[in-house]
């Protein structure tokens, strides 16, 4: 006689349980990693933009991870490539929140990309970490999902403008970019020279392509400027700054931060010589400072052996996030992320420093001028 040793309740709640003990272990090991998501250019116009700030990010989260990770975590960063096109950087968007389940959106790069991304961070009540844009649309009103570490356009172009009216300088042009950076940035120099009582003497667009290159170099020669602010980013830069020079010369060119990148400098040649940039991070070549010092230390320790003002940048938005992780504790949320920053106040780190409160999501105003040599370097 055959004895029945399980019957069909004890062998449904056998395989439930052990179901169970499985979904547990696949939810530890993945409470066992924090997932970084990042959509940047990877290729395109603003390539070297985009990978100099992934590598610099990288360097100190996998320095971070060498030491044990945050709280008992691993940190995986996933880096998608939108090649600065924002229909993919918002599709990239959704899938690292989606598919990928990062906790947090970091260094997403581009005026209109983080401007189109806002509903989806309504939507998912994800916080955005530093996008790499001085644009105010992330900035006024304040938004709980959003905490910029760079200064804003605004500043950066009154810090020009100061520059300008120190040096007695009156007969300004801008050159901004037909889009909707360079409209904003154009606004934040329009608003410098009224609070310093320059009145410019020109103002050009100048299309993504540089399709209405001539007519934009021709307007500008004919107002006899002193100097011009460039407005732009990428070859459009580049394409007016060698297009001007060969009909005109003698003029005090001002550029972004956007123009911070070794390929832009590159592109420039000879014709970078002397122009002037604003920085919104200190001088990453020198290591004057704690911050730079650990920079050049985890860069070299992790392989990397190229610095730029773009890399640190990357350097210090994974360090301050990498706090703000510390600071959330083991039962992470992207809301107990952002408590945790806004819980931050006033932080140094290593002699930068990083404001943040339940009424600031600005962490920095630091803005510096530099000037590009004669052999193609940054000079402060």
């Amino acid at each position: 006689m055959c004895k029945r040793f399980f019957s069909y309740p004890t062998v449904r709640n056998a395989v439930l349980a052990t179901a169970a003990l499985l979904w547990q272990a696949a939810a530890g090991a993945q409470s066992n990693e924090i997932v970084i998501g990042q959509s940047t250019a990877l290729t395109g116009i603003l390539a070297e933009l985009g990978t100099a700030h992934t590598a610099g990010a990288k360097a100190y989260f996998d320095y971070v991870n060498s030491q044990g990770g945050v709280n008992g975590r691993k940190l995986r960063f996933v880096v998608l490539d939108d090649a600065y096109d924002v229909a993919r950087s918002v599709a990239n968007a959704r899938q690292l929140i989606e598919k990928e389940k990062a906790l947090v959106l970091f260094g997403m790069l581009g005026t209109q990309a983080n401007t189109a991304l806002l509903p989806l961070l309504e939507e998912r009540a994800i916080v955005n970490f530093a996008p790499i844009t001085g644009t105010e649309a992330v900035r006024t009103p304040l938004n709980r999902h959003i905490f910029n570490i760079r200064a804003g356009y605004g500043v950066e172009t009154e810090k020009i403008i100061a520059h300008l009216s120190v040096r007695g300088i009156s007969k300004v042009g801008v050159v901004y970019q037909n889009n909707a950076f360079g409209k904003e940035g154009l606004a934040g120099v329009e608003q410098a020279a009224h609070k310093y009582q320059l009145k410019l003497s020109a103002v050009v667009s100048l299309n993504n392509d540089s399709s209405d290159l001539e007519q934009a170099v021709g307007a500008m020669s004919a107002a006899e400027l002193q100097a011009i602010i460039l407005v732009t980013a990428g070859k459009p830069s580049s394409d007016f700054i060698k297009a001007y020079n060969q009909k005109t010369k003698g003029v005090q060119y001002f550029a972004l931060s956007v123009l911070a990148s070794q390929a832009s400098v590159n592109a420039l040649g000879k014709d970078g010589v002397g122009v002037i940039v604003s920085q919104v991070l200190p001088f990453p070549f020198s290591a004057t400072t704690g911050l730079v010092r650990d920079y050049q230390k985890i860069m070299n320790k992790m392989g990397v052996k190229e610095y730029s003002y773009v890399g640190i940048e990357g350097f210090l938005d994974a360090k301050v996030l990498v706090e703000g992780l510390k600071r959330s504790g083991r039962e992470l949320s992207s809301d107990r992320l952002g408590a945790a920053l806004e819980s931050m106040g006033r932080a140094d780190f290593d002699g930068f420093v990083v404001n943040f409160n339940k009424n600031r999501h600005q962490g920095s105003e630091y803005v510096e001028l530099t000037v590009i040599s004669r052999d193609g370097r940054f000079l402060r």
